[in-house]
């Protein structure tokens, strides 16, 4: 009885993540504007693309104590761009402004924006005024997709996001550069 239990719950388990990874986008933005290149500025923040990789799983380079991370999933893997991120602005910016969506052979995904504490040991969901951090943007994708075309970013001049929300005031799209070289 419980591993038929267990067998039930796991293949439920596996439809949920394929359903996840497989994303409708559903958002969208009033104004449209389509940036590229290593370097590009997003509502107040400047992002430098630094490298892109392939991961198994997204953690901070030096872990300490329990962390987050996005762990492993049978079938699919994380490609993830490598950079710095500053803060223009003279607030601290709250990463939960930004919704982000990736795009790989025309199929969309949830994608993900972390900053990585000076240390390297934790992600942080927020920027102080002026500061520089090393960041993350990451999708999960089916292990035959080996890059990411594009990612958008959806904001509001408010800058508060409810949970619910499609609509916004700014959809941006990020064309990824070609080419880019590996962190690894």
């Amino acid at each position: 009885m419980i591993m038929k239990i267990f067998k039930i719950l796991s293949v439920i388990l596996m439809i949920m993540m394929f359903m996840s990874g497989c994303a409708k986008n559903d958002y969208e933005g009033t104004e449209l504007e389509e940036v590229n290149g290593k370097k590009f500025v997003i509502d107040e923040l400047e992002l430098e693309v630094k490298s892109a990789d392939i991961k198994n799983e997204v953690k901070p380079n030096n872990p300490q104590g329990y962390y987050p991370h996005y762990k492993e999933q049978e079938g699919y893997h994380y490609i993830v761009l490598n950079g710095t991120l500053k803060n223009l602005s003279d607030k601290v910016y709250q990463m939960d402004r930004l919704r982000v969506m990736g795009e790989a052979d025309e199929e969309m995904t949830q994608a993900k924006l972390v900053l990585i504490n000076e240390i390297e040991s934790y992600f942080w969901d927020e920027i102080g005024p002026g500061v520089s951090l090393d960041f993350y943007l990451f999708a999960i994708v089916d292990k035959d997709t080996d890059k990411i075309d594009n990612f958008y970013f959806y904001y509001d001049d408010d800058h508060k996001i409810d949970k619910e929300q499609k609509e916004f005031d700014y959809k941006v799209k990020y064309v990824v550069p070609e080419g880019l070289e590996s962190n690894e």
